[in-house]
């Protein structure tokens, strides 16, 4: 089916940066040939959705843990294809969901082609993903991407549900954000571990990595959504709170509030449109914000997880994959270094 070579390898001699370079080049292209075998009415929008750009982060992690040129290069790219399609479909999905305008400064594919046929198309590429993995001589990458996919959704359910609910805890928020967005995190790095040859103690481990980079992956997309400029992201900001989600830094403040700013808070999340709060509501929200601190707490909790992150890194033997993930993290480092730019007076400044 594909016409990107197999036989392309890349040398673990090379430098991290040059190798992992060079599979996000091998891995477009196959991205780009897997998505021309898809029917006429809908390759155009899949291909502009997925070649907008992305940081492939899950790609990469399958790559970190096949092992690079170990195993199957082919394999390695088509598995973490089918994983980017099982992505790109929740992003489609999500942006309707949260009537997002924007997606890496592009209009959103729903304010392309009607949120009708947006929906269809996040629908064609789930199906696309598990017809490709089902390609795979075993059912196991089957089986972990149906998974996952299943349990993404029913995060984003169960959050769905949650919307306008201020009694949302800090757990059932951890909870919602550990299925939506950490377990295609889990299955990329369970899959690469598969493709390895790793027993499934190492697999497993693998998963818990992955699961808890996601959960820091997601803290920071909230705060950003929350304290971030228009100006300074790609994407629509506020989204979150303006359909009555509770994430993480609403729910710190309203565990931090008197009973009486507490009432303020439950008044402005449970309209049926918060989005049509006064700007003198919003003026009393950001200056709670800024008097319970609540910026500087949400960042303490990013960087406690992500500290858990790293020595998950010691459940490793293998040096060549710890070095390579203590790259890895290290771009995460570096974005989220990004936090100590923000301020609470960006508050619902969109």
């Amino acid at each position: 089916m594909n016409n990107v070579s197999c036989n392309l390898t890349i040398s673990n001699d090379l430098p991290y940066e040059v190798r992992s370079a060079r599979f996000i080049e091998f891995f477009e292209a196959y991205l780009v040939d897997s998505l021309a075998q898809l029917d006429d009415e809908i390759r155009k929008y899949a291909l502009e959705a997925a070649l907008a750009g992305g940081k492939r982060i899950r790609p990469l992690l399958v790559y970190h843990f096949a092992g690079h040129g170990l195993v199957s290069q082919e394999s390695t790219i088509k598995a973490s294809v089918i994983l980017e399609l099982v992505h790109l479909a929740t992003l489609v999905h999500d942006d309707i969901l949260d009537g997002a305008k924007l997606r890496r400064n592009l209009p959103a594919m729903h304010e392309k082609i009607g949120a009708h046929s947006a929906i269809l198309l996040g629908d064609a590429l789930f199906g696309y993903a598990l017809e490709m993995a089902a390609q795979f001589p075993t059912t196991r990458i089957c089986a972990t991407v149906a998974e996952a996919t299943r349990k993404t959704c029913s995060g984003e359910i169960r959050q769905t549900f949650a919307r306008g609910c201020t009694s949302t805890s800090l757990d059932e928020y951890v909870g919602f954000i550990n299925d939506k967005t950490g377990e295609l995190f889990r299955a990329s790095c369970e899959i690469g571990a598969y493709l390895a040859g790793a027993d499934d103690n190492i697999i497993n481990r693998a998963g818990e990595f992955g699961l808890s980079l996601g959960i820091c992956y997601q803290v920071f997309d909230d705060l950003i959504d929350t304290f971030e400029i228009a100006e300074n992201c790609d994407k629509s900001l506020g989204s979150d709170l303006m359909t009555g989600k509770m994430t993480l830094p609403f729910i710190l403040l309203r565990q931090a509030v008197s009973s009486s700013e507490r009432a303020l808070l439950d008044n402005f999340i449970k309209v049926p449109e918060p989005h049509l709060s006064s700007d003198q509501e919003r003026r009393q929200i950001s200056s709670l914000f800024e008097k319970y601190h609540i910026l500087s707490t949400s960042i303490d909790f990013l960087e406690q997880n992500f500290s858990h992150t790293n020595k998950l890194l010691n459940d490793f033997t293998n040096l060549s994959l710890k070095n390579d993930l203590r790259a890895f993290l290290s771009r995460f480092t570096d974005k989220f270094s990004k936090l100590s730019a923000l301020k609470t007076s960006n508050f619902l400044a969109v």
